[in-house]
């Protein structure tokens, strides 16, 4: 029996318990630089956007950056032609769980990851491995460094 929690409740626990924006912006410099793929769906385009720290890069933790590391490898790895498209999703939601379960960021950095991940997760949930998804998270995954070192 798999003793791993799924990645969606996780998400949502997490999400949940950390404080919300301040809806006036609390403060917050307007976004200098944001992320947006052109194959995002109409679910996606609502989420919030990725905001550089005064033009500079968020410090992240290793344990964060290796997980994305590791999801641009497993997605890397797989052969549409032969793969198994199901076991790719596990791959990458079991990878994703780990993120959050290794996370130490705090403050408006962990908040700018929030909603880096978030897209990731809208983008896991109904994912297929169709050629225009296995696109789409690719580069989504290839902009955490233009946000995180």
């Amino acid at each position: 029996m798999n003793k791993s929690i799924s990645p969606v409740l996780l998400l949502a626990t997490l999400l949940g318990s950390c404080s919300e924006p301040r809806p006036d912006g609390g403060g917050q410099e307007a976004p200098t630089h944001t992320t947006q793929d052109s194959a995002h769906t109409k679910a996606t385009d609502a989420l919030p956007l990725v905001s550089l720290n005064n033009g500079q890069r968020w410090k992240a933790n290793p344990e964060t950056t290796s997980g994305i590391a590791n999801m641009v490898g497993i997605l890397g790895a797989y052969e549409p032609a032969s793969g198994d498209p199901a076991a790719l999703k596990a791959a990458l939601e079991e990878e994703f769980g780990l993120i959050f379960e290794r996370c130490t960021m705090e403050g408006e950095a962990h908040e700018q990851l929030h909603n880096y991940l978030l897209p990731i997760h809208h983008q896991l949930r109904d994912f297929t491995a169709t050629e225009e998804q296995h696109a789409a998270l690719s580069a989504h995954l290839a902009a955490y460094g233009d946000h995180f070192e």
